[in-house]
């Protein structure tokens, strides 16, 4: 049903309203990855989607949340800067725009309903006047003013305006008839004027109707009444025009019906129904009553469905939740049953109930203040529509400014409820906003219309929460996926507070919020939705207040005091002193394992724990760290290696496993122009130090507040050698803190910057991928490289390629051509390194140098050797004839030759594999074919050398065997061919016997025939 569901009224008087604070949902910009990007907290305004308030014009009062018809967008009627507004959101309440409307009267929206059957249609009232959209808002026109027009009609007793106030609206339609419904009330008392109107808005002129509330009946309310609520029936209003008023008459208040145009109270359809407190006590000061229907409501008295729910907030202690049933005879049958949520004798003044599901199944949710304490909000849930459970975290709010001095809660469950256990509530007063729960109202989170400011970021922890200051109020806020939700506020703490901090436990699985300068410490072990105060504080073991704390897992706790550790490994519930000889403890870590916690101290010096801070090793030597406060943390990984950083100290490492552990500082070296160097950090101010994951070494990120050009340095450390670099500061804010979240090959800092909150995503904490040497020649190779992926567009990421030789280290070339700036780095990805030595094994390396430096990426190649030629003494020679059909391949040794690589083949191609006749990889540089070729045919043969290092280019050549039937041709002496024969294998010993006795075999047939030839 779309009868309003929220607090109407939610104040007695017509008084000037304070400014009203709005929470808009924070989501971050997607981060710039290698760049600093601004995370977006919380906005106020147009812009801002009205989540907290803006300076000088703050939220108060949140009265009414409506749904539309189609539940796509919610309306909420609230005060903003002074004035009655009406907001619209299409994400559920997390963000809202604000709409433009009449002028306010009294600057109290009394009553705000949407139609149930047109999605845009919308009505609200000031009290006086009626205003409808039927464009969702965009624009409002009058309706017909029910007071001008009984005063026209002269109407008997006719309502006054301003005396009589319309504090209730509801719609009905009958065909193409539509009907509105207003009911009007006087704050303490009854009136003749009041009652219940009818106005038919689709007739000429809209004329109004007095539905004779108070007279229509049996026995006439001689003295009139109020009207707190006017609802029709929702499921066939059509057939039977049925409507249904609470209203107050007669020293009673009644639920009362009317059906088919008779009067009220007929038992033939309805009679009146006595609201009683405790069944027993009647009802006279009710200050607002809203009535709800279920799903499957039926007015039929033999249906068992004809039952609602009714929430009432009186002035004198009387509110509560009654279940009503529309029986025939209220003298037999009690109608209204006092449920006393909060049990008996604990009166609740509910100021709104909603709820999902029909008569059997629904589910409740109501909002109003315990009569004893009148100024803090609270949520009621119930699953069996008969009992009721308290919210274990309550909205924020206070007191309404509207003339009434109590919490007012206004509720609006979504449309899945039942299941999901999702709703929004509105508060007013201080500190007030639109909250959210998803577990059926157990724990509220703030998300918007807040009456709060973001004036700095004090403190991030976790992935991700914030502390953010207002001067008045303090809040921590959790970013999950995008989504801003405020999870915790100092209007919670019921006392005074100083500074709120909050750390989240390295496992993960517990956030804690601490009063810096005080001593308490809150825990939470859902995420943030609970957080409930240590049962004994710091100043059990100590006497002192909170200066700097750790927290090491979700019950170990560490405070630093002076020379002495606060130790706690029962989240507070004994405390212990544990000694450790530092000075003013100003910093702690604990290793990735959680085996190990690290203390540093003004004395600039460090000590360790490996029993979870119960007892700590002698003091380090001290460092040139000179601040009070400097910071350290451990190396991602380790147990052992730990940096330090502070004023005037640069950044140092400590490895407590080394042989003879000692400080090293880091980047001392003064950088040269070949990329040998360990560039200096040019720390001068360490507030902030983070050790991430990297591939191929480790990552260092030290946040300086005397660095406003480069507030962030990166180490990137290979072994013992760190290459330091620097990120820019977003703005011209210097940073005071930094945190972050180590992933594989993307790390992600977050840091405060004046104030405003930016994230950094590493992404270059990998080594360049895919090195690879191509188009490899004798004296030349082109290296190639996949890019890498940082995902910005913004970013254009420059690389170092540089060459060494293998064997003496000495470098031989880096970026040697114009594709490369001259400090030796490219934009590219590939890189044709010239004139380097043949066969010779070289190093290539490639790193990422801007933004930031990555981890170096390598391939190991040699250059090709000098490839056979023809001068090397071939046989057969290219091109040669007449060569035998059992020949003889030869060429030229080559001294640093360990095999050679022969083909032969008769395709010159030498790709078809069918072709190829012979492939053979020698160790000598002589071969006798062991077959028999064919008379008249090319052959072709190629050879190639192999040495240690790499394999040369193939040498072809061709040569044609000798006809079968060819006269003897003289046969010149070849060439003198150099063998090499190598001295421990027989076999050449015989086949150069051989080649020999086949020449001279070859000679004297040849002068034989010449002898015998005729002249």
């Amino acid at each position: 049903m779309f009868k309003t569901k929220i607090s109407k009224v939610l104040g007695v008087v017509l008084t000037a309203a304070m400014v009203l604070s709005m929470f808009a949902v924070a989501t971050p910009v997607a981060a710039a990855n290698q760049d600093w990007s601004k995370v977006s907290l919380p906005g106020s305004g147009a812009t801002g989607g009205y989540v907290v308030s803006a300076p000088g014009a703050r939220f108060d009062n949140i009265g009414i949340l409506e749904w539309n018809a189609d539940k796509t967008a919610v309306y909420a009627t609230a005060e903003y800067d002074g004035v009655a507004s009406v907001f619209k959101s299409t994400d559920a309440g997390r963000t809202w725009k604000m709409l433009t409307i009449p002028t306010v009267t009294g600057n109290i929206i009394y009553d705000f309903v949407a139609s149930s059957v047109n999605a845009n249609e919308l009505y609200f009232t000031d009290g006086r006047e009626i205003f409808t959209s039927k464009d969702g808002g965009a624009t409002w026109n009058n309706l017909s003013n029910v007071f001008t027009w009984a005063v026209a009609n002269t109407w008997t007793t006719p309502p006054v305006s301003g005396t009589n106030l319309i504090v209730t609206l509801d719609i009905g339609y009958a065909g193409a008839n539509k009907y509105v419904f207003a009911g009007t009330a006087q704050f303490g008392t009854v009136g003749t004027g009041n009652g219940v109107f009818m106005c038919q808005e689709t007739a000429f002129g809209m004329p109004w109707s007095d539905l004779a509330i108070d007279t229509q009946r049996a026995t006439p309310w001689a003295a009139g009444c109020s009207v707190w609520d006017v609802v029709v029936d929702p499921t066939d209003f059509a057939v039977r025009q049925g409507v249904m008023a609470v209203a107050t008459a007669a020293g009673n208040t009644v639920i009362t019906a009317k059906y088919f145009g008779n009067q009220w109270n007929q038992t033939a359809t309805c009679d009146d129904t006595q609201v009683q407190m405790d069944n027993t006590t009647p009802i006279t000061d009710v200050l607002h009553a809203e009535l709800w229907l279920p799903s499957d409501f039926s007015s039929s008295l033999t249906s068992g469905k004809f039952q609602a729910w009714l929430a009432i907030q009186t002035l004198g202690g009387h509110g509560d939740v009654y279940l009503w049933y529309g029986s025939a005879n209220s003298v037999t049958t009690p109608k209204t049953i006092d449920l006393n949520v909060r049990g008996i004798g604990t009166e609740t003044e509910v100021t709104d109930i909603d709820g999902i599901g029909g008569v059997a199944d629904a589910k409740l949710i109501i909002g109003g203040y315990d009569i004893a304490v009148d100024n803090i909000p609270m949520v009621l849930n119930s699953s069996d529509r008969l009992t009721f459970s308290a919210n274990s975290k309550r909205p924020t709010g206070a007191e309404s400014t509207w003339g009434l001095s109590v919490a007012t809660v206004t509720v609006l469950a979504m449309a899945d409820y039942n299941t999901s256990g999702k709703a929004l509530a509105g508060t007013a007063g201080w500190d007030c906003g639109v909250s959210y729960t998803a577990d059926f109202g157990k724990t509220w989170n703030t998300i918007s219309m807040m009456r709060q400011l973001i004036n700095s970021v004090e403190n991030i922890a976790g992935s991700l929460f914030v502390v953010t200051n207002d001067f008045y109020h303090q809040s921590v806020w959790r970013i999950v996926n995008g989504v801003t939700e405020r999870v915790f506020s100092s209007s919670l703490i019921g006392g005074p507070f100083n500074q709120l901090d909050v750390q989240v436990s390295p496992a993960g699985d517990a956030v804690f919020i601490a009063d810096l300068n005080g001593v308490n410490i809150w825990r939470s072990l859902d995420n943030g939705q609970i957080f409930t105060k240590q049962i004994s504080d710091i100043i059990a073991a100590s006497g002192t207040d909170i200066n700097s704390w750790f927290v090491s897992n979700a019950n170990t706790i560490l405070v630093g005091g002076s020379d002495v550790v606060y130790q706690t490994s029962t989240n507070g519930v004994l405390w212990f002193a544990r000694p450790c000889v530092i000075g003013t403890i100003t910093s702690f870590a604990v290793s990735t394992d959680g085996s190990v916690l690290v203390a540093a101290g003004s004395d600039s010096t460090i000590s360790k724990s490996v029993d979870g801070g119960v007892t700590w090793s002698t003091a380090t030597a001290p460092t040139t760290v000179t601040s009070s406060v400097p910071v350290v943390t451990f190396q991602n990984g380790s147990n052992s290696v730990v940096y330090l950083t502070g004023d005037s100290g640069h950044v140092y490492k400590y490895d407590f496993a080394a042989t003879t552990p000692a400080w090293k500082e880091l980047g001392t070296a003064t950088p040269v122009t070949d990329f040998d160097w360990a560039a200096t950090s040019a720390v001068v101010n360490g507030v902030g130090i983070f050790s991430g994951i990297a591939s191929g070494g480790s990552v260092l990120y030290v946040l300086d507040t005397n660095a406003v050009a480069d507030g962030l340095s990166r180490f990137t450390m290979v072994g013992t050698t760190s290459y330091a670099g620097s990120v820019a500061t977003p703005g011209t804010a210097v940073g005071t803190k930094l945190i972050g979240i180590a992933a594989p090959g993307a790390n992600m800092l977050y840091g405060i910057f004046g104030a405003e909150l930016y994230v950094y995503t590493d992404k270059m904490a990998v080594p360049v991928a895919n090195v690879q040497i191509t188009k490899i020649t004798t004296t030349s190779l082109t290296v190639t490289w996949d890019a890498l992926n940082v995902d910005n567009s913004n970013i254009e990421v420059m690389y170092y390629v540089y060459i060494t030789d293998a064997a003496t280290g000495a470098k031989v070339a880096y970026m040697t051509t114009s594709a490369f700036t001259s400090d030796g780095t490219t934009v590219g990805t590939s890189f044709k390194i010239n004139d380097l030595d043949v066969d010779t094994v070289y190093q290539v390396s490639v790193w990422a140098v801007d933004p930031v430096m990555s981890f170096v990426g390598t391939a190991s190649v040699s250059t090709q050797p000098d490839r056979p030629d023809y001068t090397v003494n071939l046989m057969p020679t290219n091109g040669a004839i007449n060569i035998p059909i059992k020949p003889v391949f030869a060429w030229d040794s080559v001294a640093t030759a360990v095999s050679y690589d022969l083909i032969l083949s008769t395709d010159p191609t030498f790709a078809d594999a069918t072709k190829v006749l012979a492939t053979k990889s020698l160790t000598t540089n002589y071969w006798a074919y062991d077959g028999t070729l064919t008379n008249s045919t090319s052959y072709y043969w190629r050879v190639r050398i192999n040495t240690a290092n790499s394999t040369s280019e193939w040498f072809p050549a061709v040569f044609t065997t000798v006809k079968a039937d060819a006269a003897p041709v003289e046969v010149n002496n070849p060439p003198a061919i150099t063998l090499t024969v190598p001295q421990a294998e027989t076999p050449v010993y015989i086949w150069l016997i051989v080649a020999v006795g086949a020449i001279l075999t070859l000679a004297v047939i040849v002068l034989i025939v010449r002898t015998r030839r005729v002249v």
